[in-house]
């Protein structure tokens, strides 16, 4: 939902795709996850700058807090199990 008009203090929500990886025109599509037609589009997906350090996009709700403050918010996730431990993800 953070992809979608007024859930955060930016100029434009980020933009989604179809299944096909078409961008969508309409902001408010729903979740394909609720049968709807938005999906992340492929150049959101995750990328490494270095063998430890990686950025990219993910869903989040903190507890407590409301939409407004999370949308758009930059985190420093550290694995800490699995082939990923140690390694950081921003």
């Amino acid at each position: 939902s953070c992809s979608w008009s007024g859930k955060a203090l930016v100029t434009a929500p980020v933009r989604t795709c179809s299944a096909t990886d078409v961008p969508l025109s309409d902001v408010n599509a729903q979740s394909g996850c609720t049968s709807g037609t938005a999906y992340t589009c492929s150049n959101q997906q995750p990328w490494a700058v270095s063998d430890t350090l990686a950025y990219g996009f993910a869903a989040a709700k903190l507890f407590g807090q409301g939409e407004s403050n999370w949308c758009c918010a930059c985190y420093l996730l550290t694995f800490t199990s699995g082939s990923v431990a140690g390694k950081r993800m921003v």
